[in-house]
């Protein structure tokens, strides 16, 4: 079976950390990474998001070389992914995406003491995201508010077997 590469991303407050932590329970056989691992810095931007990108995809063709699938889970987008240095169409790459509306947006961002406008940042930003995942060849979406976290996670893994 060939490796495969998936990118779960989402928006700050959608459930991605809690859904590395159920990946790595359920999913043994998968190397599974938090985006974010190792620490973000203060003046995190786009230059470090891409410089983790390339990272994450060097680490995955290096998985890959060794016959083992890779899951990154965190603020990824897929036109950063596929312009990236490390980037080889070789990889079986999918894209998966943890959809929560605004109103949930607010709700949990509102709930760590972001500010009006670093929450509207990130619902703009959650809409670019998504849009950008939906334009992908291989993509799935979870719906956030609707599945708990638990759910959330065993929709994602049912979705990563079957492309086993």
């Amino acid at each position: 079976m060939k490796p495969l590469v998936f990118f779960i991303t989402g928006t700050s407050g959608s459930g991605k950390s809690t859904l590395v932590e159920n990946l790595h329970e359920n999913l043994s056989y998968v190397e599974v990474h938090d985006f974010d691992e190792g620490g973000v810095p203060p003046n995190a931007d786009e230059k470090w998001r891409r410089d983790r990108t390339d990272s994450w995809l060097k680490k995955a063709k290096e998985y890959a070389q060794d016959g083992k699938s890779t899951i990154i889970c965190g603020v990824s987008v897929p036109s950063e992914i596929k312009n990236s240095s490390e980037y080889d169409n070789s990889l079986n790459m999918h894209y998966g995406f943890i959809h929560i509306d605004s109103d949930e947006i607010k709700k949990r961002l509102s709930s760590r003491n972001w500010d009006a406008k670093e929450i509207q940042d990130n619902i703009n930003w959650a809409k670019h995201i998504e849009a950008e995942v939906l334009l992908q060849e291989d993509y799935y979406v979870v719906d956030g508010v609707k599945n708990n976290a638990l759910e959330v996670a065993d929709k994602f893994i049912e979705w990563i077997e079957k492309k086993r």
